[in-house]
């Protein structure tokens, strides 16, 4: 049974050799935003699979209505929503489809992934200039959609979870995924607008996780967590692999981002914890994944994040090498 915890205590540290059962899943009530391509995806696959009612919602209608006829053809309980999430009111309308798509008219599990790549300085720096050779605005869209975007999940979230949460004698918590990046810890040379997007969405998370109880007295426990990937490979990002390797930096795959948020959404006794994707080591999917210790005792995750460079699971010293790459559309669409 989902109990609530202590307010300021994120549950112990992850262990990765416990398996992952996702048959806890079947029947929660799931939205996947940015779900129709790349770890969104992956995530809405797996969630479905393992018997839950999911919506992919995304931007791209194409991509997303193909995921989805694919997914129902094999018996599946999937549904996509075209959704801007920087538009609060389609954000609205997809939250009231997941509640009429779910059998129980609730909502269970929010993975927030939509997001978008970095716009390099750069061209804010080169770019036009007006009639009085003063500086245009520097784009938003990154931060609109990374940040902004995510913000109004979380709240749309927050509100639907306390206004159709059942009361504590449920068994399970309800749950936000907060998707962040290895650029929310680690720096990410040129990519002011990506960077900032990515440790702000920690931010969130990092404000909301403790609060276990924010959702009020008779209603569920919930439950906040957070991924961080490295570079990974999709087709989006298919033009770094070569330029990543020849700096000696590592890729990770789709299944491992799959498995570290397999291992947050399927076990209620994980909360305010945040996983590092990283590469397997051993072919496995999600061998190489760790706890970044994102707490006090853990330095905010400087330990571990310091400790992983140092052994090469991150990319050692050649992450310094990432201002060669002078394009951050380019090498920060690995992150999305």
């Amino acid at each position: 049974m989902a109990t609530k915890k202590d307010p300021y205590a994120t549950t112990p540290k992850i262990d990765f050799s416990k398996p992952v059962d996702g048959s806890i899943l079947k029947g929660e009530s799931v939205l996947v935003t940015g779900g129709a391509n790349g770890i969104g995806a992956g995530i809405a696959t797996a969630i479905a699979e393992a018997g839950a009612y999911v919506t992919v919602a995304d931007i791209n209608p194409t991509a997303g209505e193909e995921l989805v006829s694919g997914l129902v053809e094999k018996g599946l309980h999937v549904q996509f929503c075209h959704t801007d999430v920087t538009s609060w009111s389609s954000q609205l309308e997809t939250f009231k489809r997941v509640l009429s798509f779910s059998p129980s008219q609730t909502i269970d599990v929010v993975i927030a992934v939509a997001g978008l790549s970095g716009t390099s300085i750069r061209h804010w720096l080169n770019g036009p200039t007006d009639a009085n050779n003063e500086p245009t605005p520097p784009p938003t869209r990154v931060l609109d959609v990374n940040l902004t975007g995510v913000f109004y999940t979380m709240h749309l979230a927050l509100h639907y979870f306390r206004d159709t949460g059942v009361a504590e004698s449920s068994v399970r918590s309800k749950q936000i995924v907060f998707m962040s990046s290895l650029a929310g810890y680690l720096a990410l040379p040129m990519s002011c607008d990506y960077q900032a997007a990515k440790f702000g969405v920690r931010g969130l998370f990092k404000s909301l996780r403790t609060r276990t109880g924010v959702l009020g007295e008779g209603k569920p426990m919930l439950r906040c967590n957070l991924i961080a990937p490295t570079f990974i490979k999709t087709q989006m990002t298919a033009m770094l692999e070569e330029p990543l390797k020849k700096i000696e930096i590592p890729m990770a795959e789709v299944a491992d981002v799959v498995d570290g948020c397999m291992r947050l959404v399927a076990n209620e006794e994980t909360v305010g914890r945040a996983i590092a994707i990283a590469p397997s080591r051993d072919g496995k999917p999600g061998s190489g994944n760790f706890d970044l210790c994102d707490d006090y005792e853990g330095l905010d995750a400087g330990r571990e994040t310091l400790n992983k460079l140092r052994d090469g699971t991150l990319g050692g010293d050649a992450v310094a090498d990432l201002g060669v790459f002078t394009d951050a559309q380019a090498y920060t669409a690995a992150r999305k």
